[in-house]
């Protein structure tokens, strides 16, 4: 039994304005062209917007999640000193400064009351059937790794000095691996594939440490966000960056699937935005290159290994091609070896002007790689407004008519 899941609407000012006579269109479009058994509705829409969904799913016997952000700002938050802070306890910013990109820290006693009473009144309406917790994590660090590792505030030395952890000995630590060629390759893998080469570097453990410290905050947040929406009756899905991926922003699939009937792996292989495989692994490969002074081969060589990902040789190549469909397989595979089940594929099909685009061919290997590929679900990401329809016929024709239909 596959699972066919939706995007939709994420929140800005064009799609505030839209009339619900039109998202309802669209909808309804998408229902006539693929078995969607889940739509995962945008946060902060206007009522009429929801209503207008809730009506459609309902008729059709889909469930309606709303997709929910939870450690990131969104809007205006009241004190900047809830963001997440780099080793130089400097904050970190969002990506292009923008507030839905912008994190918050899950150990600040206040924002995690912030987070927490924001999603509650956001179920209050009993529109949904389930929620889809997105931005579970920490930020990117890829784009500058020495100052974007977060976070060092006040409120993470406290909890780490209960756990046994010395931040301070961390930054240390930190600026120790990047002064040499072994120590920043060290550095590399433990963002990335700890497994490999544990002892490559005396400061490697030390790292690790914090590291796994990460990820025990963003599951303390998580439980209670989880717990809060299973005390609602609703459902629980989790969306996650892709495996190779997923240590370097605090995630740790092995918990996160515990807490969840499903969790989504964003393995955007032609995306140059958030999120995406081409995106996050050329702002470590530029760091790496212009910050670093790692030729760039080697550069490449290195987040190939660290990653298993068949990677180019070049940057620009990674640019102009993105990854190959053979990159789901390895990504799915390393999701379920660390147990992650169910286990929901994100596939985008949108078009966005310098973000991502897509070919009918290229798509045509992804969907017939997805298709041998043990998946149970695939989410199809990661805006129904702007996937063109076509493609939804495409993923039916490749995909869906060759299994279990939902």
């Amino acid at each position: 039994m596959h699972t066919y899941a939706v995007q939709y609407l994420e929140p800005n000012p064009e799609t505030i304005a839209l009339a619900p006579q039109a998202v309802g269109e669209r909808l309804r479009a998408a229902f006539a062209r693929l078995p969607i058994s889940h739509v995962l509705l945008g946060w902060d829409l206007p009522k009429p917007l929801v209503q207008v969904c809730r009506d459609l799913t309902q008729k059709a016997g889909t469930k309606l999640f709303l997709w929910h952000p939870l450690l990131t700002a969104n809007d205006a938050i009241p004190n900047s000193d809830w963001y997440t802070r780099g080793p130089g306890r400097e904050p970190v910013p969002g990506f292009q400064d923008m507030p839905e990109f912008t994190f918050l820290c899950p150990n600040q006693p206040a924002a995690r009351a912030f987070v927490l009473r924001r999603l509650e009144r956001s179920l209050d309406n009993g529109m949904y059937d389930g929620v889809f917790l997105d931005r579970i994590r920490y930020p990117s660090p890829t784009a500058h790794p020495d100052r974007r590792l977060a976070c060092f505030c006040e409120h993470c030395r406290r909890a780490a000095t209960a756990a046994g952890l010395d931040l301070t000995a961390v930054q240390r630590a930190v600026v120790h691996m990047l002064a040499s060629a072994g120590g920043i390759k060290a550095f590399i893998h433990c963002l990335l594939a700890p497994q490999i080469d544990t002892h490559l570097h005396e400061d490697s453990a030390t790292l690790n440490a914090f590291l796994d410290f990460r990820a025990e905050s963003v599951l303390r947040i998580v439980r209670a966000a989880v717990e809060m929406v299973y005390a609602k009756g609703l459902t629980v899905g989790l969306d996650c960056f892709s495996p190779a991926l997923t240590r370097m922003v605090g995630q740790d699939l092995t918990q996160l699937t515990q807490m969840s009937e499903w969790i989504k792996v964003m393995t955007y292989l032609h995306t140059l935005g958030p999120a995406g495989l081409p995106f996050e692994l050329l702002d470590l490969a530029g760091w790496l290159v212009e910050g670093k002074s790692i030729p760039e081969t080697q550069a490449m060589t290195w987040l190939s290994k660290a990653t298993h990902l068949p990677l180019p040789a070049t940057r620009d190549a990674l640019r102009e091609q993105g990854l190959p469909s053979a990159a789901l397989t390895i990504e799915a595979n390393h999701a379920r070896a660390v147990g992650v089940r169910p286990l929901w594929m994100g596939i985008e099909l949108v078009e966005i002007p310098g973000v991502s685009h897509l070919d009918s061919t290229r798509l045509e290997h992804d969907l017939e790689t997805l298709r041998t590929t043990d998946v149970e679900g695939l989410v199809l990401s990661w805006d129904l407004w702007h996937i063109p329809l076509e493609r939804l016929k495409q993923v039916k024709t490749i995909y869906g008519t060759t299994t279990t239909e939902s």
